[in-house]
This record gives structure tokens, C-alpha cells and sequence, in this order.
């Protein structure tokens, strides 16, 4: 196996992929989805699009949209369209930009190398905890 980085690889203009660092399958895809523009979601939902620009994380977890604001939005194409996407930088921004991201060994990780477990609070979700595999904890889901 190659060693894997942190750095994603470009995956048209606004996307990259990343790859995980301990066994190197896709630890994730984000892409910057402008306003209209339709995405695969995945099923249930099939393809959708939004009145407003948003980000897609997609691989970790199953696919999930959220909402940027425009500053957002800008910043996220900026660090998607760069040579070597850094996931770092996307979790500065939003850190479920980068959920699979751990920042203190410095890798990706994909869904499977983490150890995850669900808080709840009184009977309700609260969020997803995971360990990655150098024994880091951090909140991959809220």
C-alpha cells in the first residue's frame, strides 16, 4: 500500500476525496454544491437539489447536505480547489466539514477504523463519538 496523507486528491473543481490512513479505502468525499445544482444523496432520496449552496460529505456515514453560508461556501471551494485538499483547513471551517478527519495524528480515517459509540440523552440522540485508531476520541456525528 502507498502511504497515505492527510491531503485529499482533486476530484473535478469544487470535490476531492480522501483516503483512509490505516487502510487506505475512501475515508470520504466532499464537494461544494451550489444552489440548484441536483446531487445523489443516496437512497432513500435519490437525486435532490437545494435553493441554497451547500457542502456534501459523502462515503463517512452515508451522505449527508449541509447548508453554507456564503463566506462558508467560498472558503470550502477554496480549499477543494486546491492541488492537495487539506482536511485540516475544511475542519477549521466547519468540523463536520471533516468528520473522518482526526486532527491530532494528523490522518483520515474511514467509517470502519473508527470506533464509534452513540450518547443519548434522556432516551434522544445526542451524537456519535469515535475513536480512531491511534486512540484519539472525537465527535464524528451531532
Amino acid at each position: 500500500m502507498t502511504e497515505v496523507t492527510r491531503f485529499g486528491e482533486a476530484a473535478g473543481e469544487t470535490a476531492a476525496s480522501f483516503r483512509c490512513g490505516a487502510c487506505g479505502e475512501m475515508a470520504a468525499v466532499v464537494r461544494a454544491v451550489g444552489a440548484g445544482e441536483p446531487v445523489d444523496m443516496g437512497p432513500p432520496l435519490g437525486r435532490q437539489s437545494h435553493d441554497r449552496d451547500g457542502i456534501v460529505v459523502d462515503y463517512f456515514g452515508g451522505t449527508a447536505w449541509k447548508l453554507a453560508d456564503p463566506a462558508t461556501y467560498a472558503a470550502v471551494c477554496a480549499v477543494l480547489s486546491t492541488r492537495a485538499p487539506d482536511p485540516a483547513e475544511l475542519r477549521r471551517i466547519d468540523w463536520e466539514l471533516a468528520p473522518f478527519y482526526c486532527p491530532d495524528c494528523g490522518l483520515c480515517y474511514c467509517r470502519a477504523d473508527w470506533h464509534t459509540y452513540v450518547l443519548f440523552d434522556e432516551g434522544f440522540y445526542d451524537c456519535t463519538m469515535g475513536t480512531c485508531p491511534a486512540g484519539h476520541r472525537h465527535m464524528v456525528d451531532d
